[in-house]
């Protein structure tokens, strides 16, 4: 990846800058030091959070091969050597653990935000040795010292991902954020004993919180994400199927897609996008869909006044009731309260049994029957 900077530097910075800082970016030579001095005067031609995140991050060197497989296994080194430390005094492994991680195993990992917060909480209570606290000062300090490098000498990883995740729904300076939950993800599950380079394992990470933030994103009403990853799926075999000529039957396109008949008729069945009455119908027009949309899919005048009407007649017809029936009526359904109880627990309120709650239940409901007519 780091191999390429030269060529995704160009596109990130027509997000920031436009005009003579493109012109110089695309002038630039393939040096590493040129393109760090015209990133920085992109960065610096502007006070925009993406000309100051790109200010900031172009001046931070990249780490060779042998450096980053130093770093990384030195920084599992001193977490281990803090994890050791905090089993000494008690702290349970489970306490340590990423979220959604069940075991270290091999893809499990230990949350450093809170190993770093155990860390520090466990040096302010002072409850340990001279020796110990010189110890563990030393360690969290190099700790974290080693961590910070390795994030941000891979921050222009993470630029380089969510340049091909761009969406107009999300600000680009967002996706960079998710990214960066990624990279750190990555850095406190990466195991250098495996031989394999970090951006290599870095880089499912950070698409993976790439993905997720625009799928939360992507519509008012959430989806799972495998529902999605399957709609997807079923629209991509729709356009290539049409491409061809071929009729887009169910069948076609479950065959097309590789996902049972069932399963894609289930999915077309569900409802589209939402969108907003307030959105304009064309990009040149000021109509918005709201303008053009029936009457009665809003609301309907007449209906809701019947409604009102009816509901009124409702209640005074509950009133002329007894007192117990009344109670049970409204304890029933929820009349008063909003929340409709059991004959069971209407009982046992009114000091009466389930059955006798039932009884008072439909002797009301006769009576309700013979003032409607």
């Amino acid at each position: 990846m780091y191999s390429r900077d030269e060529a995704w530097l160009k596109d990130t910075g027509e997000l920031a800058s436009g005009g003579d800082s493109d012109k110089a970016l695309a002038d630039s030579e393939p040096e590493t030091e040129q393109v760090q001095e015209a990133a920085e005067s992109v960065a610096d031609s502007g006070s925009t959070p993406m000309q100051s995140y790109l200010k900031h991050l172009y001046r931070l060197d990249l780490l060779t091969p042998e450096e980053e497989q130093t770093t990384t296994s030195l920084l599992r080194e001193l977490e281990d050597k803090i994890i050791a430390l905090l089993q000494k005094r008690g702290v349970e492994l489970v306490d340590l653990r990423s979220e959604g991680v069940e075991q270290r195993g091999s893809t499990g990992a230990y949350d450093h935000g809170l190993i770093i917060a155990r860390a520090e909480a466990l040096l302010d209570a002072g409850k340990i040795s001279q020796r110990d606290r010189t110890a563990l000062r030393s360690l969290l300090r190099r700790f974290q010292e080693q961590r910070k490098k390795l994030i941000q000498c891979n921050l222009r990883l993470v630029i380089a991902i969510a340049k091909r995740f761009r969406n107009p729904a999300v600000p680009f300076i967002d996706l960079i954020q998710e990214g960066n939950v990624g990279l750190m993800k990555a850095i406190e599950r990466f195991k250098p004993q495996m031989g394999y380079r970090f951006s290599t394992y870095a880089y499912w990470w950070i698409q993976q919180e790439i993905q997720l933030a625009l799928r939360r994103n992507d519509d008012i009403v959430r989806q799972p994400a495998n529902v999605q990853d399957d709609l997807r799926a079923i629209y991509r075999a729709i356009s290539e199927l049409r491409s061809k000529g071929s009729p887009a039957s169910d069948d076609n396109v479950a065959a097309q897609s590789g996902l049972d008949l069932e399963r894609v008729q289930s999915l077309l069945k569900l409802p589209g996008p939402t969108g907003s009455l307030d959105d304009p119908v064309a990009e040149d027009q000021s109509s918005t869909k709201l303008d053009y949309a029936p009457a009665d899919e809003i609301y309907n005048t007449d209906e809701l006044v019947t409604n009102q009407e009816l509901a009124e007649r409702l209640r005074e017809a509950v009133d002329r009731l007894p007192a117990r029936q009344r109670t049970v009526l409204n304890l029933r359904y929820g009349l008063v309260s909003d929340r409709d109880c059991s004959f069971r627990v209407i009982g046992e309120q009114l000091g009466l049994s389930q059955e006798r709650a039932r009884q008072l239940h439909s002797d009301a409901i006769r009576q309700l029957r013979r003032q409607w007519r």
